[in-house]
């Protein structure tokens, strides 16, 4: 399967997470959804994509509120990006497929092992790090412990748990992965540690680079 360059931004905008159509008519798309640069596309032409990927499959359209209400159509689809505000159960969202994963897998190249889902809840004061083995996560860990953010972990409050199997993403399901919870408590931001700190390493080869 062919897919060109903006076929391939769009699948990657949801690689992780599915993303509320509106987001993609804003004018900081790109700091929006965390991408090296926005799709460039006038809202005609994003339409047209948006039906192309979903005719063949490779994305799904569909309101947030209920996942039965799809989009397919460039009519549809036209009516469903004006549609909804940012928290409505109106809106819609659209999100990659199966068949849509494999493809974006094709061309990104991504090495799983290195993927890590991290994430702080406020109430109440936990983080959970997945990951596809126990040393992946452990050494997130460290890497928060390291970290210059709000967040101080508490090492006795650490568990870990294997996952089987273990869902990475919405979309991508492995044999198994590694779930490791800690409590945290505020400390103050060292905004000089985290700008010296090394990002972590890609797991996957973007391509969604500037044109």
């Amino acid at each position: 399967m062919t897919l060109d360059e903006d076929d391939l931004w769009l699948l990657e905008a949801v690689v992780e997470l599915a993303t509320p159509l509106h987001m993609l008519l804003g004018p900081k798309v790109a700091l929006a959804l965390n991408m090296p640069r926005g799709h460039g596309l006038s809202p005609e032409a994003l339409c047209e994509k948006l039906a192309s990927l979903s005719e063949r499959e490779l994305i799904r359209v569909h309101q947030a509120g209920d996942e039965a209400v799809v989009a397919r159509t460039r009519a549809e689809l036209e009516r469903a990006l004006s549609q909804g505000e940012r928290f409505s159960p109106d809106r819609f969202v659209y999100r990659l497929t199966p068949r849509g994963g494999e493809a974006w897998e094709h061309y990104a190249q991504p090495d799983w092992s290195r993927y890590i889902d991290a994430g702080w809840d406020r109430e109440p004061e936990i983080c959970v790090i997945e990951a596809a083995s126990r040393e992946a996560a452990e050494e997130e860990y460290q890497r928060h412990e390291r970290s210059g953010n709000e967040y101080r972990p508490l090492p006795e409050s650490k568990h870990g748990e294997v996952l089987r199997p273990w869902w990475a993403t919405y979309w991508k399901v492995l044999p198994a992965g590694y779930r490791l919870r800690y409590a945290w408590v505020s400390r103050q931001l060292d905004v000089h540690r985290i700008m010296s700190s090394p990002p972590p390493a890609p797991w996957y080869s973007s391509l969604a680079h500037d044109r």
